[in-house]
């Protein structure tokens, strides 16, 4: 996969792109820069926040494919969760939700319009990552983050712009925050980066 940090769900457009803007992109695969060109594209759906509504949207996802290795890769926006129907702002809202305001998951479920098992799916997708983020702040504010944080403190250091924190864990761990398909597989996909970060100031 390669991210592109300058798009959000909100404004990716698969057919916005040109070759052009590969021309230094490196294959995730073999390393290779400036090999990459526009190739296809599939179909998926994701769940963002539009105010207080949770927006529905079936996309076209660009691919784009190295003439070195011939491998293709997913041109991803930056708050997209590979394999996850909710998108990184609409996550961190349903953890806000049931840790910080601890409203039961239930009620959240109901408010929303979700599956209380689409809800429980997103609190195990934090208790498989909540190590790795504190880890993360660990290391880019060891004198501001403590050696010990419940579930609440951990939510709370998330603070905008979240494309940057989102920007920083993959850098740090390979993955995006809260993928859980490849959780602890060593044969996890490499992420490369079109962007080399998020816009200045987030959304």
């Amino acid at each position: 996969m390669v991210y592109d940090f300058s798009k959000t769900c909100k404004t990716y457009d698969a057919n916005s792109y040109k070759k052009e803007d590969f021309a230094g992109t490196r294959c995730p695969g073999c390393g290779a820069v400036g090999r990459v060109r526009l190739h296809a594209s599939y179909h998926r759906h994701a769940m963002y926040l539009s105010g207080h509504e949770l927006i529905c949207k079936f996309y076209e996802i660009r691919r784009i494919r190295c003439f070195s290795c011939k491998k293709t890769h997913a041109v991803m926006p930056g708050d997209i969760i590979p394999y996850k129907t909710l998108t990184l702002f609409a996550v961190l809202w349903v953890l806000s939700l049931t840790y910080i305001q601890e409203k039961p998951a239930l009620k959240v479920a109901e408010e929303w319009g979700l599956s209380f098992q689409f809800i429980y799916s997103v609190l195990g997708a934090f208790h498989r990552h909540s190590g790795r983020i504190h880890q993360y702040f660990r290391e880019v504010s060891h004198e501001s983050t403590p050696p010990g944080l419940a579930a609440c403190g951990i939510i709370s250091l998330i603070r905008k712009p979240f494309l940057e924190f989102q920007s920083g864990y993959l850098k740090l761990n390979k993955r995006p925050c809260f993928m859980c398909k490849f959780f602890g597989n060593a044969r996890a996909p490499s992420i490369g980066r079109m962007a080399p970060a998020p816009p200045s100031g987030g959304l």
